[in-house]
Formats: structure tokens, C-alpha cells, sequence
């Protein structure tokens, strides 16, 4: 029996909590439809994320995501804004529709604009929540806090190098200074290096010899070709054992002993 009435009791909340919330989401859909064109009526469903939808959206992540506590400090403060929101909807719209009836005085233009502004001001708060929420990951903290403390290292580290600059610079100087005494004398130190004492003359251009010139006469090269060649004359043969030194064609003498 006790079993039971706990499922009563739970059916009960659903249908007190739904039906309720159903009603205010319907009533806060009326008043944003109201500020819409008639062709864009089905924006309004998503202006409800920002009061009924909302609450439970932020309801469901701190019971199930939210980690640390800026992540469910976060999601509670949204579930509160948004069901505080959803309140002050429904209720500018009942006073709105019952103006309109008749039942009592009808809303002013100014108090209609400050209900629009505060409409979109909720918008715009669930929108900063979630990106407040995503910097809330212990990541994300982890990640900032090691940054900042390199980023503090660094800072006093250049502050050491500034404050201590000069000093290292004088220790430093009469080091520089003899080591450029070195190299400008290496590099400049005789007058043959700077360029001095030494001269170039000019060498006077020398004219090319002159070709000979070739004289071509007509005349003259008809004597040429019209005058005899000498014939080559064969040279006389001689055998070799009648030459002298071999060379000469008398014969030898005969030895008279």
C-alpha cells in the first residue's frame, strides 16, 4: 500500500510540475509571438529556452555535467534567472490578454517595451551563462592559472635583465672596445690597406700593327698563268754497287794489283 501511494505521489508531482510548466511556456510563447511578424511565428518556440526550456536545460547540467564549482554555481543561478524569468513572462502576458478583455486597465507602450527588454536581457544572460560555464571546465582553470604563472616568471625575469643591463654593459664595454681596437688595426692599420701610396700610371694605348695589304693586279696574273711551268725531271737511277759512298755513278777502279 505505501508503495503505492509513493507512485501516486509521483505521478501527482509530474502532472502539478508538466502541467504547470506547460501552461507558463504557453503563456510566455503567446507574449513573444506577439513581437513577431505572422510569418515568423515559429521563433518564438526558441525564446523559450530562455525561460521554461531553460530552467530545466540548466537543471538537467548541474545534476549531471556541471564539474567544480563556478560550472554548478553557474547552472544554479540559471535555473533560478530562467524560472524567475518565465514567471515574469507568463504573468506580463496574462496582464497583457486581460487588458485586451476588458478585465483590467490595458498595458501602457512603455511597459510593454521595458517587458521586451527584459526579455531579450534574459536571452542574452543565457547566452553569456553558457560561455561562462565552458571557462568554468577544471581544464580550462588549469590551463589559466599555469599560464599565469609563467606569464608572472617572465614579467619579473625582464625586470631582472632591464635593472641588471647596465651593469653587464660596463663590465662588458672595455672588452668590445679593445677587441674593435684589434680588428680596426688589422684591417686598417698600414697605408697600404687605407689605399695610400700606391699610384697606377696610364699605359698609353698601343696601335695595332698594320696588315699588309695585299695587291691585286689583273695584268699580272695573266703573266703568271701564261708562263711555263718547268718540267720535273726524273732522277737518274744508278745501282748501288756502281756509286761512290754510294752517291756517285762513275765506277770504281780496278786495283792494278
Amino acid at each position: 500500500m505505501k508503495a503505492l501511494f509513493k507512485f501516486v505521489a509521483l505521478v501527482a508531482f509530474l502532472v502539478i510540475g508538466g502541467g504547470l510548466l506547460v501552461y507558463a511556456a504557453s503563456r510566455s510563447l503567446d507574449f513573444v509571438q506577439t513581437t513577431l511578424p505572422s510569418n515568423d511565428q515559429a521563433l518564438g518556440y526558441f525564446a523559450l529556452l530562455a525561460t521554461s526550456g531553460g530552467m530545466i536545460g540548466w537543471l538537467l547540467v548541474f545534476l549531471y555535467r556541471a564539474d567544480g564549482i563556478i560550472q554548478r554555481g553557474t547552472a544554479l543561478l540559471m535555473v533560478l534567472i530562467d524560472f524567475l524569468g518565465e514567471a515574469a513572462l507568463f504573468t506580463m502576458d496574462t496582464l497583457y490578454r486581460s487588458g485586451e478583455n476588458g478585465l483590467v486597465g490595458q498595458m501602457t507602450q512603455d511597459e510593454i517595451r521595458m517587458v521586451i527588454l527584459g526579455m531579450s536581457a534574459l536571452i542574452a544572460i543565457n547566452i553569456f551563462a553558457t560561455i561562462v560555464f565552458e571557462l568554468g571546465r577544471m581544464e580550462v582553470l588549469k590551463e589559466i592559472a599555469e599560464g599565469a604563472a609563467r606569464d608572472l616568471v617572465m614579467f619579473k625575469a625582464l625586470a631582472r635583465i632591464e635593472k641588471d643591463s647596465e651593469t653587464v654593459a660596463d663590465e662588458m664595454m672595455e672588452d668590445i672596445v679593445n677587441q674593435w681596437r684589434g680588428n680596426f688595426r688589422s684591417a686598417f692599420g698600414s697605408a697600404d690597406k687605407l689605399g695610400l701610396g700606391q699610384y697606377q700610371t696610364k699605359q698609353q694605348p698601343t696601335e695595332p700593327a698594320a696588315k699588309p695589304k695585299i695587291k691585286f693586279s689583273l695584268p699580272s696574273l695573266i703573266r703568271r698563268w701564261k708562263k711555263p711551268h718547268t718540267p720535273i725531271t726524273e732522277t737518274e737511277r744508278v745501282p748501288v754497287e756502281t756509286r761512290v759512298n754510294g752517291h756517285s755513278p762513275t765506277p770504281p777502279e780496278e786495283n792494278p794489283t
